[in-house]
């Protein structure tokens, strides 16, 4: 099968060319500079999986152009590419069909996730798809199941919610789960990372502002809150928030209200706040960087995500999850990795958590075209990682012999789906005899269908 097609129209050349170069090594992507051409393309050049659509196009309004494109061709998505002033056709796009939309300046892995996951969703049966179901939260630790069954638990409550965890673990996902899950699902989900944006632009970006309130303001412009109004709107590394803006970000989350930079009418907004750092907010009030009232205000339903290195009981699933997605992507057949390589990816510490073993995962698979991964094919830092130290390792995974059936389990029950139940090639797989496959099998409690017979034993 070809990688799938995506169209990019933008009249700039340089968000054009940025996008196509973050997306080229895994899909087809053509290039349009007008709407015109851009139609052209699709009525020729089609059918497209995607269409990334500019907001503001020269013979085209986007929203024009959109609308045209739901109502030729209603199978193909549209993301729709707006500058960080254009939050509110952003929410009109949504409510025109648009399956999402993404800001200028770009952030990479949200243009990957974004993009993913709307192929991932065009594939899938329409009675499959949900739209929080693509996020890599995997996991059958204590640890993600209580994640899990908190966010089931308060999807629907109205209460701030506040995610704390390392950087990497996750918490863009479980703030889209959140909101995906929730009744408010229909409503916008506007995320906001706060370390990204300059200080002195914060309140601006957050409230909007009036024509004319400072510098540079040449027009009113929509801020993030009436953006997300009957939706969630999601701030991210709010720890890194100034505090003259966290005093303005107080009142707004109190009285459900807001006042645009220059202007004295106040704005009733409903929104759903979720919030998300990796900092300690507790440390950060005791030394004044952080209002207590707003730490307090935010942190009403706390939802603290495990570091990788945690719950390395969910490794193995996590790897295997990884490398069947990007060699999709790659359109080549899943690797199987050796015990001992699996061992590798589990005793590694993972200082960037899940994101860092994402990204590991994709560069092994681009580099290495093994069907069978060792030690040999990993990373150095991955290949030579030892065992860790008891400090740690959580309580339960102090088992040693737990841990060891369990990776087993995990390489036995792969090379036996790979096989077809067929014990001799299972064995090949896994560079052991039969006879030791069949006595780790029955060690391990694992049974085959298969209708093998045991005159090799």
């Amino acid at each position: 099968m070809s990688r799938p097609k995506i169209l990019c129209i933008d009249d700039e050349d340089s968000p054009r060319e940025s996008l196509r170069h973050i997306l080229k090594d895994r899909y087809q992507v053509a290039t349009a500079a007008t709407g015109q051409a851009g139609l052209t393309a699709l009525q020729t050049n089609g059918p497209f999986d995607l269409v990334l659509l500019d907001m503001m196009l020269p013979d085209f309004n986007g929203l024009d152009l959109l609308a045209r494109i739901r109502k030729e061709m209603p199978a193909t998505p549209v993301v729709m590419v707006t500058a960080i002033s254009e939050s509110k056709p952003a929410v009109q796009a949504i409510k025109l069909g648009a399956a999402d939309y993404l800001t200028k300046p770009f952030d990479v892995d949200e243009i990957r996730l974004v993009v993913a996951r709307i192929l991932r969703e065009r594939a899938l049966p329409a009675a499959t798809v949900t739209p929080a179901a693509d996020a890599d939260m995997i996991g059958a630790s204590t640890g993600m199941r209580d994640v899990f069954t908190l966010i089931d638990r308060i999807k629907n409550a109205d209460a701030t919610v506040l995610i704390t965890g390392e950087t990497g673990t996750g918490k863009e996902l479980v703030a889209r789960a959140l909101h995906f899950r929730s009744c408010r699902k229909e409503g916008p989900f506007v995320p906001v990372h706060c370390a990204a944006i300059p200080n002195e632009l914060l309140e601006s970006e957050l409230f909007g502002h009036e024509k004319g309130a400072f510098t540079g303001a040449v027009q009113q412009r929509i801020g993030m809150f009436e953006a997300a109004d009957g939706g969630t709107l999601f701030l991210d590394e709010i720890g890194e928030m100034p505090l003259a803006t966290q005093s303005k970000l107080l009142r707004a989350i109190q009285e459900r209200e807001i006042r645009r930079v220059g202007s004295q009418q106040t704005i009733h907004v409903n929104v759903r706040m979720v919030c998300a750092t990796n900092r300690d907010l507790e440390a950060a009030v005791k030394n004044g960087t952080f209002r207590e009232d707003l730490f307090y205000r935010i942190n009403v339903v706390p939802v603290k995500l495990p570091a990788l290195r945690e719950r390395r009981e969910d490794i193995p699933t996590l790897v295997l999850h990884f490398a069947q997605r990007f060699a999709g992507e790659l359109k080549r057949s899943t690797p199987q990795f050796t015990p001992q390589a699996m061992e590798r990816f589990v005793h590694f510490d993972w200082p960037g958590n899940v994101r860092e073993l994402e990204h590991a995962l994709e560069r092994l698979l681009i580099t290495c075209d093994a069907a069978l991964i060792d030690v040999v094919h990993l990373p150095p830092l991955i290949a030579t990682a030892e065992i860790s130290t008891a400090t740690d390792l959580a309580a339960d995974e102090l088992d040693l012999p737990k841990l060891t059936a369990h990776l087993e389990r995990q390489a036995i029950e792969r090379a036996l789906q790979r096989s077809g139940g067929v014990l001799t090639e299972a064995a090949q797989m896994l560079h052991v005899t039969r006879r030791i496959l069949r006595y780790k099998m029955d060690q391990l409690g694992i049974t085959t269908d298969t209708t093998e017979t045991d005159v090799q034993k």
